[in-house]
């Protein structure tokens, strides 16, 4: 049963959190309001590296997800001995607190060199942490380690794992799980674990953004990215209160807010273009020419080269082994909508949102898995291959575009802006620094030697940065977080 109070607490969701939380917290996913933006406190070195600025450095069992920090406790994820891990670590020495672990029922697929059964990023409230792995589901567990609750769940089945964060919305704590098929978004109570509110979401395929909360006009809507569509719903019961389309067809990335206006940037292959579509040709066609077997259903070997073969395992989406008129019918409209693009979208004077509320619309320079950040004015989108975008955020306008970072590569971790600075981590490894506003100026390159996945986080002096085997926290050594 939903609190019947638990409405009136979302409504002033994000002042009671800003009250809560302390200039020493990065809370969640991208920190407070899972924006990427460090409070205005923050002072992070602007030069690092494996031996520069190290205030100190521990090695950390393999995982994806980012650093949180709260109450003075340092919390990670990790996948290690067949084991899904959670640690607790100092934040003002490295040292491991506790940990502890979580037996998968079955160990989800991921991706083969980059993927990790650990990916999410853990959220907290005022007293507890909340952790997702989609070998297992959910637990809680006090900040002294003791566990609260764990809620087990089906194996997230995706090629690539699961790696939409869990976010905490008043009494509840909601987790998104689009996968290949049978995706849906739920709700537990973060007090015992208990099932508030689920929501089934048959539409949308595979997706590895994370939700977050928008508070405008007096009401808080939970912003769910997904496949093609943009969606907002009640927070406290799941109810959907408004879709806007012109989203990829997967979606990685996490939409940020300012105001009332609220702005997304998603890519996928395929949706640049009208040229670029993928095409998998009408289902009697295709079933005519390749069904050998005449059972009305296409094996895996059975699908024909080219786009179809290339996405068998996405495709099939209930992992029988055959992509039945349903399943291709649902992928083939999915790529003849998909559409690439950043866009600023702006509630009404109402509090309503639609899709004729979208302010502008760009399609370059667009991240694949890097969220975008917004500073106030402009937002910075960045694309694979080491390419930074900074935009008006008012009119849509680049100020300048694709302009060729200090490292090539995939960028898989999320900018974090800080003190009026964009770091800017490779999956190669190099992070970045660059002054943020509407000129290009590079500030350092550090190369930490290691490859990044996890988005940085910056509380006062510190940035904390995960490496492949290493965590990391710079900052001046006469001070201490």
């Amino acid at each position: 049963m939903i609190p019947r109070c638990l409405p009136l607490l979302l409504a002033g969701l994000t002042t009671l959190v800003a009250m809560k939380l302390l200039a020493s917290d990065w809370p969640q996913f991208r920190g407070p309001g899972s924006q990427g933006v460090a409070p205005t406190d923050a002072r992070p070195p602007l030069s690092f590296g494996p031996s520069s600025n190290v205030l100190w450095q521990v090695s950390v069992p393999p995982g994806n997800s980012s650093p949180v920090l709260r109450d003075g406790r340092l919390f990670l994820t990790a996948f290690d001995q067949g084991q899904l891990w959670t640690l607790a670590l100092d934040p003002s020495t490295g040292h491991e607190l506790w940990r502890r672990s979580l037996p998968p029922s079955k160990v989800e697929e991921v991706h083969r060199s980059l993927g990790s059964p650990a990916s999410a990023t853990v959220a907290t409230d005022a007293s507890r942490l909340f952790v997702h792995f989609g070998s297992f589901g959910l637990a809680a567990y006090s900040f002294d380690g003791r566990e609260l609750w764990r809620q087990a769940l089906p194996v997230t089945e995706t090629e690539y794992g699961a790696s939409s964060s869990p976010v905490v919305a008043g009494d509840l704590v909601i987790q998104l799980l689009d996968q290949d098929a049978g995706s849906y978004l739920v709700a537990l109570r973060t007090e015992d674990g208990k099932e508030a509110w689920r929501v089934d979401r048959p539409e949308m395929r595979r997706g590895f953004g994370t939700p977050i909360l928008w508070s405008h006009h007096g009401r808080t809507d939970l912003v769910v990215p997904g496949t093609i569509f943009m969606t907002g719903l009640d927070p406290a019961t799941g109810r959907e209160r408004w879709r806007v389309d012109g989203l990829a067809r997967i979606t990685c990335t996490t939409p940020v807010v300012s105001g009332n206006t609220l702005f997304a940037a998603s890519w996928t292959t395929g949706g640049d273009r009208a040229t670029d579509r993928i095409e998998l040709g009408a289902f009697d066609a295709i079933l005519t020419e390749n069904d050998k077997d005449h059972d009305g259903r296409l094996s895996h070997a059975e699908l024909p080269a080219g786009a179809a073969q290339q996405r068998k395992k996405h495709l099939d989406g209930n992992r029988d082994g055959f992509v039945d008129r349903t399943e291709w019918e649902s992928m083939a409209s999915i790529f003849a909508r998909v559409e690439n693009q950043a866009w600023a979208l702006e509630a009404g004077a109402d509090g309503s949102v639609k899709t004729e509320g979208v302010r502008w619309r760009f399609k370059r320079g667009l991240p694949y898995v890097a969220s975008p950040v917004h500073d106030g004015s402009h937002l910075y989108l960045v694309k694979n291959g080491g390419f930074l975008t900074c935009i008006d955020a008012v009119t849509g306008k680049p100020a300048y575009q694709e302009v060729r970072l200090s490292a090539v590569g995939d960028y898989y971790a999320s900018p974090t802006l800080a003190a009026g600075h964009l770091y800017v981590a490779s999956q190669p490894g190099v992070v970045t620094v660059v002054k943020a506003g509407p000129r290009f100026e590079m500030v350092s390159r550090n190369d930490l030697a290691e490859a990044v996945q996890a988005s940085p986080a910056v509380v006062g002096s510190t940035l904390y940065l995960r490496t492949a085997s290493k965590l990391y926290a710079f900052g001046a050594p006469s001070r201490l977080p």
